[in-house]
C-alpha cells in the first residue's frame, strides 16, 4: 500500500472518530459545586445544544461530562484542514467526508491527488481517483496509534482529568464553542480543542510548543446530500448501502 494510501485511510479515521456510530442523544450534566446528580437534560435535536448549554456553568471538573451529553447528527458533510507547523516552512493537508451513519465516504486532497476512502462498518475501500480497482481491508487492521494527527471530540473524553487545564465557552471562526485547554503529556503541547454547541463536533484545534503554534486544524459541516447513490459507488460501479 503506497504512503499517500495510509495517509488516506489515518487521516479519514481521525476526521471522523471510530467506530461511526449515533451518540445517544441523553446526557447528564454536572453543574459545578453541585451535587453528582443528573439534571435531566435530554437533547433531543442537536440543533438546541444551545439552548441547554447556554444555561450551564462550564470548568475543567465537567467539560467531559458535558461533550459527552451532546448530539451530533447521524449524517453530515464534513471539511477538515489541517497545517502541520515547523522550522522553515509547513504542510498542509484537507479533505471531505460524507457521513452516513455507519457508512463513510472521504477525499483527501494530498498535493494534486486526490485519495478516496469509504468505510461501510467494518469494511474499508481505498482508491486513487481515476483507479479501477481498490484495497479493501478492515477498519481493526490498523493501530489506533496511528490516529493522532486530526483529532475528534473522543479524544477529549480520553484525557485523565488532571490533565485538563481549562475549559469554557469560547468563539471560534464565528461559532459559538465549548474550549478545553488540555496538556498532552506524551508530546509536552498545550492543546486547544473546540467543539461546536450545535452540532457536538470537534471544528477546531491547536498546539503549542511553549508559545509556538505546531499545529493547527479547522473544519466546517454541512447538510449531507439526500442522494449518496454518487458518493457511496465503488470504482466497479458497486453502490455501498448505508448501514
Amino acid at each position: 500500500m503506497t504512503a499517500a494510501v495510509i495517509v488516506a485511510i489515518l487521516l479519514f479515521f481521525n476526521i471522523f472518530g471510530l467506530p461511526f456510530s449515533k451518540k445517544d442523544a441523553t446526557g447528564g450534566i454536572v453543574l459545578p459545586g453541585e451535587s453528582s446528580d443528573d439534571i435531566g437534560v435530554d437533547i433531543d435535536d442537536y440543533s438546541s445544544n444551545l439552548d441547554y448549554l447556554e444555561k450551564v456553568e462550564v470548568d475543567k471538573s465537567n467539560i467531559k461530562l458535558i461533550i459527552g451529553a451532546l448530539h451530533r447528527p447521524e449524517s453530515y458533510h464534513i471539511s477538515a484542514n489541517s497545517t502541520i507547523y515547523y522550522s522553515g516552512g509547513q504542510s498542509s493537508m484537507a479533505a471531505e467526508g460524507y457521513i452516513y451513519g455507519a457508512t463513510s465516504r472521504t477525499v483527501v486532497y494530498d498535493g494534486g491527488t486526490r485519495q478516496n476512502c469509504l468505510i461501510n462498518g467494518e469494511d474499508v475501500y481505498i482508491w486513487p481517483e481515476g483507479a479501477s480497482s481498490y484495497y479493501s481491508g478492515k477498519k481493526g487492521d490498523f493501530s489506533e496509534d496511528d490516529y493522532i494527527y486530526i483529532p475528534t471530540y473522543e479524544k477529549i473524553l480520553s484525557f485523565d482529568d488532571d490533565d485538563i487545564l481549562s475549559a469554557d465557552y469560547s468563539l471560534y471562526n464565528d461559532r459559538y464553542c465549548l474550549y478545553v485547554e488540555v496538556f498532552e503529556e506524551i508530546s509536552g503541547y498545550r492543546s486547544l480543542y473546540y467543539i461546536s454547541v450545535e452540532n457536538g463536533l470537534l471544528i477546531g484545534a491547536q498546539s503549542f510548543e511553549g508559545e509556538t503554534l505546531v499545529y493547527s486544524l479547522s473544519c466546517d459541516v454541512f447538510d449531507v446530500p439526500e442522494s449518496y447513490g454518487d458518493i457511496l459507488t465503488l470504482p466497479d460501479g458497486k453502490v455501498i448501502e448505508p448501514n
